[in-house]
């Protein structure tokens, strides 16, 4: 399994880092996690054919993470698609996400191949389970196992216990770090962990891995201090992922 980031900033995105989104490749699938920006120019940037698309995890409804949603559907349709597209989401998001086709007219016969929506999915080697996060509207987190390895996707959220339960067995932790931890007071961080919290649920789940995104870059020292933060309390691998890099996990 590996995975690749197509941006790492959190809802405040920076001139050269767009919002959080990344592909997975697991068991010959390939996977995108949240839709933001201009998903097919960004899965075309990573050199990757965006037919090659299987599934879509959307982990809930705030702008930054859906609303490329609708570009790529249409877009996979202009550029003749015709096979099945699976999205896993939870209930609430699907509710916005069907608002969306409904709205933009997304469903065939306007759209040239069906949408299944599932709120989890199993296929040979591969399973993509969800679980609930705590963020300001319902939210999930997200766990995926292929042949012996797990990673889990905590998507935007408070720094909760349920983190590191639900990251046990896992090999890598992706988790949000919006802010420093010395900014843990200032207003609008509700529903959002620092690194140094992120660190601290990699250290409790046993993970060996843990991998930073969303982040407000603005609300740091410095790059450096990101990784810094979590390596305070968290002593595996720490990685502020690259955009366009492969990471096997």
């Amino acid at each position: 399994m590996k995975i690749l980031f197509l941006g790492t900033s959190c809802a405040e995105p920076v001139a050269d880092i767009g919002f959080t989104s990344f592909l997975i490749s697991a068991e010959r699938s390939l996977i995108l996690v949240d839709a933001s920006g201009n998903p097919v120019q960004s899965i075309l940037k990573a050199g990757v054919d965006p037919a090659a698309l299987d599934l879509v995890v959307l982990t809930h409804y705030h702008a930054d993470h859906i609303a490329g949603y609708p570009s790529l559907v249409q877009t996979l349709g202009c550029l003749g698609r015709d096979k099945e597209l699976v999205v896993v989401c939870g209930e609430a998001t699907l509710q916005k996400v069907l608002g969306l086709h409904a709205l933009l007219e997304l469903d065939p016969p306007n759209t040239p191949f069906p949408v299944r929506f599932k709120d989890n999915f199993s296929a040979a080697d591969l399973q993509i389970q969800l679980f609930p996060g705590n963020h300001s509207v319902p939210s999930s987190m997200v766990r995926v196992r292929c042949e012996g390895r797990g990673l889990l996707y905590t998507s935007d959220t408070a720094f909760t216990p349920q983190v590191a339960e639900a990251a046990r067995g896992c090999a890598t932790l992706i988790h949000e770090a919006t802010f420093s931890h010395t900014r843990i007071g200032d207003p609008g961080h509700k529903g959002h962990s620092s690194a140094y919290q992120a660190g601290l649920a990699a250290a409790d789940a046993g993970v060996e891995r843990l991998i930073l995104c969303h982040i407000c870059w603005h609300k740091y020292s410095s790059a450096r201090a990101i990784p810094e933060e979590a390596g305070s309390v968290f002593h595996g691998e720490i990685i502020v992922p690259e955009l366009f890099t492969w990471y096997a996990v």
